[in-house]
C-alpha cells in the first residue's frame, strides 16, 4: 500500500469525482457489473490517500457532437492506478476534462476556448499534488456536477468504465 499526498483543498475536487460516479450510477444504462465497478472505484477514491498496489480504475463521461469530420467532444474523467513494481504505471490519481474540436483547431479563438475548458490534475504516488486554483476547482466541480448542462439535441452521451480486467463503453439514450 502507498500514499498519494492530498491536501484539504484537493478533497473537494476528489469528492466531485465521487459524485460524478453517483451521477453515472443514476443513468438507467448503468447496471450490473458496470455499476459494481463504479462503486468499487468510488470506494478506492474514498480511501485516499491510501492506494493499493495493483489498482487500475477509471470512469468518465463524454458528450459527442457532430461526426468524424466536424464536431466537438467534451469529457470528464478520473483515473486511479498504482503498480509498485512497474515504473511506467505508477500513475496515481488523475482528474481531467477534455474539449476536442474536430477538425483540430488552428485559430486562436477556438484554441483559447479549448484552453479555458480543459483541465488536468495529477497526484503522483508519494509526491505532492497539483496546485489547483480556486477558479479551476470551481469549474471542475460545476462541470462534473451537471454534465448535461453541455448536452444539446442531437448529441451523444458515452460512458467508459475500467476496473481491473473490466472494460465497458456505454452509449446512453438521452432522447
Amino acid at each position: 500500500m502507498a500514499n498519494i499526498n492530498i491536501s484539504k483543498q484537493d478533497k473537494t475536487v476528489i469528492n466531485a469525482a465521487i459524485k460524478l460516479g453517483d451521477w453515472l450510477l443514476s443513468l438507467p444504462e448503468v447496471e450490473g457489473s458496470d455499476a459494481d465497478c463504479i462503486k468499487k472505484i468510488q470506494q478506492a477514491l474514498k480511501k485516499l490517500p491510501k492506494i493499493n498496489d495493483g489498482t487500475f480504475s477509471m470512469y468518465g463521461v463524454s458528450i459527442e457532437r457532430g461526426d468524424e469530420n466536424q464536431g466537438l467532444v467534451r469529457g470528464w474523467d478520473m483515473s486511479l492506478e498504482y503498480f509498485a513494481n512497474d515504473n511506467e504505471r505508477q500513475g496515481g490519481l488523475e482528474l481531467f476534462s477534455s474539449y476536442i474540436s474536430i477538425p483540430e483547431p488552428t485559430d486562436e479563438l477556438t484554441l483559447a476556448e479549448k484552453d479555458k475548458n480543459e483541465m488536468y490534475f495529477h497526484w503522483q504516488v508519494g509526491d505532492s499534488g497539483p496546485l489547483i486554483s480556486p477558479q479551476q476547482q470551481k469549474q471542475w466541480i460545476d462541470d462534473v456536477s451537471q454534465p448535461l448542462q453541455f448536452f444539446q439535441a442531437g448529441d451523444r452521451l458515452r460512458l467508459e468504465v475500467v476496473h481491473q480486467d473490466h472494460y465497458a463503453e456505454i452509449e446512453c439514450n438521452m432522447a
